[in-house]
């Protein structure tokens, strides 16, 4: 079985296997999110700044409803600055580090680099796929594998455990879309959820969610015909 090493290694040649599924860090969507949040920052502590200094002292000096009411919009105000501007300061770093940042999905493995931290994970491992927040694009990338949803099904949020006969029964849930964007799984080894994506800087999550589960069920069909076989 290919380590993680050789696996990023290929993935990053020029010699990379036509079943694998190879998806680096898209900068331009990070710097996007990275242009939406210094306007985030701006604006949060921009609009708390002069909020302050119009309402001070006068509005804490009239009571205490004055001051709740002034105090609740200031610290909304503060508190989308400073989000912003830590949620700036990740997407920044990410952009750094943008070598090190890409997905690998062979018909074995799941492979995730991010920075130093890498999730390595045989596909029969992989339990409880779930999508949520987002449904199918209008067009499918040329790297995706699954089957388009019917105008009648909205197959925006999926929960998919991997099976074979005996750990695991498989399902799937559909229902609207709610909640933030994210696509993750339980890795069956650990019991721990492994968070594939939160966002659109590999690949939309809807694809990726439905490539990666049809990868796992091509597997275990794999496997379960290799067992029949014996």
């Amino acid at each position: 079985m290919m380590e993680a090493a050789e696996i990023l290694s290929t993935a990053r040649s020029s010699d990379v296997p036509s079943s694998w599924v190879v998806l680096p860090l898209r900068r331009r969507q990070v710097g996007l999110s990275i242009l939406g949040w210094i306007v985030g920052t701006v604006m949060g502590l921009g609009l708390f700044i002069g909020l302050f200094l119009a309402t001070w002292p006068d509005n804490f000096e009239h009571g205490a409803a004055s001051i709740i009411v002034t105090g609740f919009f200031l610290a909304l105000l503060v508190f989308t600055g400073i989000g912003s501007f830590w949620l700036l300061i990740r997407e920044t770093m990410r952009l750094f580090r943008a070598d090190r940042s890409i997905i690998v999905i062979t018909p074995y493995m799941y492979c995730k680099q991010d920075g130093d931290k890498i999730d390595l994970v045989p596909l029969e491992e992989v339990g409880y796929l779930t999508t949520k927040g987002t449904t199918a694009p209008g067009t499918r990338a040329s790297w995706a594998t699954y089957n388009a949803p019917k105008a009648t099904v909205d197959a925006a949020d999926q929960d998919i455990s991997s099976t074979n006969s005996v750990r695991r029964l498989f399902t799937f849930r559909r229902r609207n879309p709610r909640g933030p964007t994210s696509v993750s799984f339980i890795d069956l080894r650990t019991d721990k959820r492994v968070m594939v994506t939160d966002d659109h800087s590999y690949a939309h999550p809807f694809e990726l969610g439905a490539t990666l589960s049809s990868y796992v069920e091509a597997r275990m069909r794999n496997m379960e015909d290799q067992v029949r076989k014996r």
